[in-house]
C-alpha cells in the first residue's frame, strides 16, 4: 500500500506503541543512573578528598564549579548538535567523553588536575543530557509527556542514591580514587548497549527528510504488527524552521517563556546542587557521622524519584502550577535542616522532603523544558534551559563552599540555601500565569484513541494541535 501517509502523533499515543516506549524508557533510565552517579560521586567523596588532597571545602568548591561550567558548556554547543546530527550520535558521544574524564578523575592528584577532568566530563554529561530528554519526549504519548520524561529521572535518582551507598562502602576501604574508576567503566559500558539498541527519534528523521529507510525501520519496531511498505510518507504535524535553532528560543513568542523557565532552572539547581554537593560535609561538620551524613544524602536522592513521579502526573493534568506549588513546599525544607538538634528521625524526615520537592520540582523543570517546545529545536531548548541552570548548578557549590568555610551556624547556612528555590517558585508560578493568559489549555490525561490494527492510521484534515 505505497504512497500512505502515516500519522505519528496518533501512532505513538496508540496503546499497541507501549512496548516499544517501555524499552526506550529502560535504555534511557540505563544512561540516567550513570549520569545520576557521575554527577553525584564528587559530593560523596569530597569530605574524603579534602583530607586526602590537603585542601580546604573553598577550594574544592572551585571543582563542583568547574563540573558544572562543563555541564554548560557541553549543554549549549552538544546540545545543539542534537538537533542537527540527531540525539542518538550526542547521547553516545556524550557518554563516552564523560566517561574518560571520570575515569581520569581518579588519577588526579591535585586541584588544578580535578579541575580539568570534571570540567571535561561534565562537558559530556552537559551534551547528552538534554538529547536524551529530547528523545524521551519525541516518542512519548502526547497526553504523558511530562510523565514519561519524569521518569526517566528515577533513573538519575537510583545513580545518585546507589552511589551513597557504594561510597559509604568503598570509600573507607579503597579510598577515594575508586568511585571514580566504577564512575568512568559503567558509561562505556552503558555506551556500547546503547550504539546497538538506541533508536534515533522517527520526529527528528521525518522532520528533516533524512535517512527515509531508517524512519521506516523505527517505523517497524514501534509497531511489528504493522506494514510500511516503501514510499510510506511519516506526517510528523510539526514544521521546521531555517536558521539556527537557537535563536527560535526569543521567536514567534518564546522569549518570556525561555527567560522564565531559566530563572526557575538557575534558583532551583542553585539549591539542589548546593545540598547534593555540600550536604554530607555540613552535616558532619555540625556533629553528625560521615556515615550517617551520606546516608541521609543517598535518601534524599531516592525520595527524589517519588516526587518526579509525582510531578510528571501533576504537571500533565494541571500544568506548570504544580511545580510551582512543589517548589514552594520545598522551602521550609531546607530551613528546617538547620534546626535538627541531634533528632535523626527528623533528619530523615526533612530531607526526605527536600529530595521529594526538589528533586522533583527540578525534573519537572526539565520535564517542561522537553515538551514545551517543538521538534526542530527540542534538543536547543532542552539544552539551553540545562545549561542556565547550571549557573545556578556551578554557583551553588561554589557559594556553598564560602558560606562553609566562614563557619557559620547551621540555621543561616540553611536559611540562605533556601532562598533561591523561592525565586525558582515565584518564575514558574509567572510562567503559569503567561501561559493562562496566552490561552494554552491546560494538560489533561486519559486514555488516547485506538488506532486501527490492521494498517496504519491515514493523515486527516484535522488541524495541528
Amino acid at each position: 500500500m505505497s504512497g500512505q501517509v502515516v500519522n505519528l502523533r496518533e501512532l505513538l499515543d496508540d496503546p499497541a506503541s507501549a512496548r516499544f516506549q517501555r524499552l526506550l524508557i529502560l535504555l534511557l533510565c540505563c544512561f540516567m543512573c550513570v549520569e545520576g552517579y557521575d554527577m553525584q560521586v564528587l559530593g560523596y567523596a569530597a569530605p574524603a578528598m579534602i583530607k586526602a588532597l590537603h585542601t580546604s571545602k573553598s577550594g574544592l568548591g572551585v571543582v563542583f564549579g568547574g563540573a558544572m561550567f562543563g555541564f554548560m558548556i557541553g549543554a549549549f554547543v552538544i546540545g545543539n548538535l542534537g538537533d542537527t546530527v540527531g540525539r542518538k550520535k550526542a547521547i553516545i558521544g556524550g557518554l563516552v567523553v564523560f566517561g574518560l574524564f571520570t575515569l581520569g578523575t581518579s588519577f588526579a592528584t591535585t586541584i588544578p588536575e580535578l579541575l580539568i577532568m570534571r570540567t571535561l566530563a561534565g562537558i559530556g554529561l552537559g551534551g547528552a543530557v538534554p538529547n536524551a530528554v529530547a528523545l524521551m519526549a519525541e516518542y512519548a504519548p502526547s497526553k504523558r509527556r511530562t510523565f514519561y520524561v519524569a521518569v526517566l529521572y528515577i533513573g538519575y535518582t537510583i545513580g545518585s542514591a546507589t552511589g551513597g551507598v557504594i561510597a559509604a562502602r568503598m570509600i573507607p576501604v579503597e579510598g577515594w580514587p575508586s568511585v571514580f574508576i566504577l564512575g568512568g567503566v559503567m558509561p562505556l559500558l552503558v555506551a556500547l548497549l546503547l550504539l546497538g539498541t538506541l533508536p534515533e527519534s522517527v520526529r527528528f528523521l521525518a522532520l528533516r527528510g533524512k535517512r527515509p529507510e531508517q524512519a521506516l525501520g523505527l517505523l517497524r519496531r514501534i509497531r511489528p504488527d504493522l506494514s510500511f511498505p516503501a514510499g510510506t510518507t511519516i506526517a510528523a504535524e510539526e514544521e521546521v524552521r531555517p536558521g539556527i535553532p537557537a535563536k527560535h528560543l526569543f521567536t514567534e513568542g518564546r522569549a518570556l517563556i525561555s527567560i522564565l523557565l531559566w530563572v526557575g532552572a538557575i534558583g532551583n539547581m542553585m539549591t539542589h546542587h548546593f545540598m547534593t554537593s555540600w550536604l554530607p560535609t555540613a552535616l558532619n561538620s555540625g556533629g553528625l557521622p560521615l556515615s550517617t551524613s551520606i546516608i541521609a544524602t543517598a535518601v534524599m536522592q531516592a525520595l527524589g524519584a517519588f516526587g518526579s513521579l509525582f510531578i510528571g502526573y501533576a504537571v500533565d493534568r494541571v500544568g506548570v502550577m504544580a511545580l510551582a506549588g512543589l517548589l514552594i513546599l520545598g522551602v521550609p525544607c531546607v530551613i528546617g535542616l538547620g534546626h535538627l538538634n541531634g533528632s535523626e528521625a527528623l533528619l530523615l524526615g526533612l530531607v526526605g522532603g527536600t529530595g521529594f520537592f526538589l528533586i522533583g520540582g527540578q525534573t519537572g523543570l526539565n520535564a517542561v523544558a522537553g515538551t514545551i517546545y517543538p521538534t526542530y529545536m527540542r534538543s536547543t531548548g532542552t539544552g539551553w534551559t540545562n545549561a542556565m541552570g547550571r549557573l545556578g548548578a556551578m554557583f551553588g557549590p561554589m557559594l556553598g563552599g564560602v558560606i562553609l568555610s566562614l563557619s557559620l551556624p547551621l540555621s543561616t547556612v540553611f536559611l540562605l540555601s533556601a532562598v533561591p528555590v523561592l525565586i525558582s517558585a515565584c518564575a514558574l508560578f509567572a510562567l503559569a500565569q503567561v501561559q493562562k493568559s496566552r490561552g494554552q489549555p491546560r494538560p489533561r490525561g486519559g486514555p488516547t484513541r485506538e488506532m486501527p490494527r490492521a494498517q496504519p492510521r491515514l493523515l486527516d484534515s484535522s488541524p495541528v494541535p
